[in-house]
């Protein structure tokens, strides 16, 4: 059981239960998705006792003023987010570049990046990236954090380590890849391993040489994941200029939105125009409140309709789809999904056929896997070539906001269809 409040909006966008419904044609015998690349994993938690929440009635800034928000230009261009999204902030007084990630909770940084810090080193813990095969091992910490006026105590994974593990066992390894796993190199396949990091995960060695980053992070900002909402670095505001900040603040509408320029911390009505938005369901993550990931409806081949949660992922360029209840056939097959929340019906077509170079379709992820999770698809972070997206972490609502051809030729891959939802 899932705890559930309905999420209502002062100003309707639409239908109260409008769909985004999402198409994904894949369309030579190739390109069905491939069963060996895998998903980063993640541990999801339910429970049938969630704690009291602490939510408004409807959205946060139906009442409030608002005031409090920042807008954070990204670190480097965005382009057609063909890479992550990075964000200068400053961890215990030391600036760093950090790779914002929808798809994890948490921040994670190298321990020899604070030289100053005294770390108590005692949970010892880990993070591991199923599809690039390297595990970053280290330390729970808190830690001061802070983005232009905001300023955060946060959690944090200080890596003394990182190793290639490709056959690391979350289950039996404990928070250290064993000796005899450890690999030379990963980006790994059927074929062996190579010593180049996989840029699905983080930007390369090399990468970060050229653009000369000198302190490089990982901020997961998810909601969903398995961690509870404090272990988000944008969820445990302490000060605005100095002055406290909370999600209880007259003046502070906890949340972000997440655009083509860049990322805004704190919400209000303007920030929010033109969003359309989903209730979340409410779940218990280790005695703390957070929202599940968005539903959504999906269906193969124009078959029947199921019920499924859907995941905009910042940080990988892939896409992974559901493999339960349905089967991929042999040949080409089409994937749709609906996301509520938008007040009008959108398919959005992917051509696996024109393979990613040569596809003009700004939502083309570079590959397509098969996840192992039931209903469930993670569509990578070239959605947002087409779709901000907005999280109002209080309230429990997500949003979209339909770009159309703003920023890229959206409007060739969108038409409007309906697919309804499963009873």
């Amino acid at each position: 059981m899932i705890c559930y409040r309905q999420g209502q909006s002062k100003k309707p966008l639409g239908p109260k239960f409008p769909w985004l419904a999402i198409a994904f044609s894949l369309a030579s015998a190739v390109a069905i998705p491939d069963p060996d690349l895998t998903e980063r994993q993640i541990t999801r938690v339910d429970s049938a006792n969630c704690p009291a929440p602490t939510t408004t009635q409807g959205f946060q800034w139906d009442t409030k003023s608002c005031t409090e928000t920042y807008f954070a230009p990204w670190a480097f261009p965005i382009g057609n987010w063909a890479d992550p999204p990075k964000l200068n902030i400053t961890v215990a007084g030391v600036p760093i570049t950090a790779t914002v990630d929808t798809g994890s909770t948490g921040l994670v940084a190298s321990i020899n990046l604070f030289p100053n810090v005294t770390f108590t080193k005692t949970i010892p813990t880990h993070i591991f990236y199923s599809s690039s095969h390297w595990l970053e091992e280290g330390y729970e910490e808190w830690i001061d954090m802070s983005l232009g006026p905001y300023s955060m105590r946060t959690k944090i994974l200080v890596k003394d380590k990182e190793v290639c593990c490709p056959n690391f066992d979350n289950n039996s390894d404990g928070q250290r890849c064993p000796p005899a796993k450890v690999a030379r190199g990963c980006n790994c396949t059927p074929g062996g391993c190579t010593s180049t990091r996989d840029e699905d995960e983080d930007v390369s060695i090399a990468t970060r040489e050229v653009v000369n980053v000198p302190h490089v992070a990982y901020m997961g900002i998810g909601f969903g994941r398995g961690d509870p909402q404090n272990a988000n670095p944008f969820l445990d505001t302490l000060t605005f200029n100095n002055k406290p900040a909370s999600s209880s603040s007259s003046n502070f509408c906890q949340g972000y939105a997440i655009t083509h320029d860049g990322l805004y911390l704190g919400l209000n009505q303007t920030i929010t125009e033109g969003f359309a938005w989903t209730a979340l369901p409410q779940q218990d993550v280790q005695g703390f409140r957070d929202w599940a990931t968005p539903p959504m409806v999906y269906s193969v081949d124009g078959g029947t309709n199921n019920d499924g949660t859907v995941l905009v992922d910042t940080g990988i360029p892939n896409s992974y789809f559901t493999s339960s209840p349905i089967k991929w056939k042999s040949g080409s097959s089409t994937f749709d999904i609906s996301v509520p929340g938008t007040s009008q019906l959108y398919t959005v077509k992917y051509d696996m056929s024109e393979g990613v170079s040569g596809s003009p379709n700004p939502m083309q992820p570079v590959k397509f896997g098969i996840s192992s999770k039931a209903g469930y698809i993670n569509t990578g972070r070239k959605f947002l070539n087409c779709f901000d997206l907005a999280y109002d972490s209080v309230g429990g609502n997500f949003g979209y906001r339909y770009l159309g051809d703003e920023v890229n030729s959206c409007s060739r891959y969108v038409s409007t269809t309906p697919l309804s939802a499963s009873g």
